[in-house]
């Protein structure tokens, strides 16, 4: 597979050194093309940003303020279409290293191969797993079944590869914080774009404190489209 054009797509808000190993990690692993959106972190960041954009093949993008992970989607998915017209497709990985590269990798070689659109599906039932994903995850699963009818069994990944031809289709989708992935799946089941989904390893740092999902306002903005949806 071609991995060294599909283009890797990370929005990153505060992060840590992860981000720096991530990328690297997915060099080794054959990619070689890097959207970076640094999202509002402000200047103590700096420096872990200024590296980012040493590193070969790094696109180093900045909002201002913090805009929210799907705002941060968009601005990539923008250059992308403006900047990457050889590229097959791309693929969305969080910056917090939770994704490891062997999954990253399978997950684009799947997209490229199938040609839809592909999420990497975590575990769920581990002792490891936050409770607060274990039940979100299984909210969603169980709405997106009843209500959309189709069968998804991770709604919250923020691992997922896109053919080339549907990037477009992803700016429109509504939203700027968590709630943008969501709307996305509803869009993309809405459409009947193929969609298939590959298993990963579930990695979860010091139970997921690195997130930066606030659990009130953004599960609101999460569900707030369902539950439209639903009445």
């Amino acid at each position: 597979m071609g991995r060294d054009r599909i283009t890797v797509i990370i929005p990153a808000y505060k992060p840590d050194r992860s981000l720096i190993s991530t990328i690297v990690s997915l060099r080794g692993s054959g990619f070689s093309e890097f959207i970076v959106v640094d999202d509002g972190s402000g200047e103590e960041f700096e420096g872990i940003f200024g590296e980012v954009s040493s590193l070969p093949g790094c696109r180093l993008l900045r909002h201002e303020v913090n805009m929210g992970k799907g705002a941060a989607i968009k601005t990539a998915v923008r250059c992308f279409t403006e900047e990457y017209a050889d590229s097959p497709g791309f693929v969305t990985v969080d910056a917090d290293g939770q994704h490891l590269p062997e999954d990253v990798s399978k997950t684009a070689d799947e997209m490229e191969k199938a040609g839809s659109v592909v999420l990497g599906c975590r575990d769920f039932s581990g002792p490891d797993v936050p409770a607060r994903s274990r039940f979100g995850n299984r909210f969603t699963c169980a709405v997106f079944r009843i209500f959309f009818g189709a069968r998804v069994s991770d709604t919250q990944t923020g691992l997922r590869a896109f053919p080339a031809k549907y990037a477009k289709t992803l700016l429109e989708v509504k939203g700027s914080r968590y709630e943008y992935e969501t709307n996305m799946l509803i869009d993309i089941v809405s459409a009947s774009i193929p969609l298939a989904e590959v298993f990963i390893t579930t990695v979860y740092e010091d139970g997921n404190s690195s997130s930066h999902f606030r659990p009130v306002r953004d599960s609101i903005r999460v569900y707030s489209r369902i539950i439209k949806y639903i009445l």
